[in-house]
């Protein structure tokens, strides 16, 4: 009996540790940003250590993750849709596109693809296959969609905000605002944008009732949201001064990284799977599969 009450309790305490450390795991975000001017996608530990990621690219600006991990990226200058493997090995999956500044993937991975001067958005599915989406807008720049499967477009001309269902109905959202670019939600559902003329941050609720979450900020262009609920957006003007800010889930900001010749691109955060627990019998046998990086 007592060596079933100590095999309980290594079993007890095994699951503790392994499950915190699964949970860390899973918080263990990565950051990619596009440093447009310098060519490169920058690659940031949660504790913002960079490391470059990829290197010698004409004008990167928008990112997004498919559900395999591989990091897609836009070269505005040559008008291509790039692939990248978690190596960092390149593919281009799509080219011929105009001024191409944001992507996003719906559930089903297909990709969108805002282009700045078409005034269209672009659907690809997993072979590159394209095809127009919508069309006629204004300038659109950033893209996200919700969990719904709604997609929200933020048109810098109009200082509006669109959302597109599945088959390419638009309605505004929001309106009113001062050159909006980037678009995020955060896990309860509200949009953050970007607005770049007054150097604010707009929070929305499902209903498109808007608050300033943050102001004063020096040119902000991209946002991303990480899995722990902090918000990371890029500012800045001129050579080097460049950064990027972190806001807690009330608005206290802190610097994340600083230095970088703007303007800076899309943020891209890259959430591993959290670790796979499986005990077999009582703290007999513990296997743990390893997140991905």
């Amino acid at each position: 009996m007592k060596t079933n009450n100590q095999q309980l309790k290594t079993a007890l305490f095994a699951v503790t540790v392994l499950t915190l450390l699964a949970s860390a795991i899973a918080r263990a975000d990565n950051i990619y940003v596009a440093n447009e001017r310098g060519g490169n996608i920058e690659k940031f530990d949660s504790s913002g250590n960079m490391s470059t990621f990829a290197s010698g690219l004409s004008y990167p600006v928008g990112l997004a993750f498919d559900s395999s991990g591989n990091l897609y990226a836009s070269e505005v200058d040559i008008g291509t849709i790039d692939k990248f493997d978690s190596s960092g090995n390149r593919t281009i999956f799509a080219s011929g596109l105009n001024n191409s500044l944001a992507l996003a993937f719906d559930s089903s991975g297909n990709l969108y693809v805002a282009t700045y001067y078409n005034e269209t958005i672009e659907k690809f599915d997993s072979s590159g296959n394209g095809t127009t989406f919508a069309s006629g807008l204004h300038l659109p720049h950033g893209l996200a969609f919700d969990s719904s499967g709604n997609l929200y477009v933020a048109e810098a001309l109009s200082g509006t905000i669109e959302k597109f269902d599945s088959s390419g109905n638009g309605t505004i959202f929001a309106s009113g605002l001062n050159r909006p670019m980037c678009l995020a939600f955060d896990s309860s559902g509200n949009l953050y944008a970007t607005e770049f003329g007054i150097g604010a941050i707009e929070k929305f609720n499902s209903s498109g009732n808007g608050t300033t979450f943050a102001s004063g900020l020096n040119n902000p262009l991209s946002l991303a949201f990480d899995s722990s609920g902090n918000l990371y957006v890029t500012e800045g003007s001129g050579s080097n001064n460049g950064k990027i800010d972190k806001f807690d889930s009330s608005g206290n900001m802190s610097t994340f990284a600083s230095g970088f010749n703007p303007p800076l691109g899309v943020i891209a955060v890259q959430v591993p799977e959290p670790a796979t627990l499986l005990l077999l019998g009582l703290g007999a046998v513990v296997v743990r599969k390893k997140a991905r990086n």
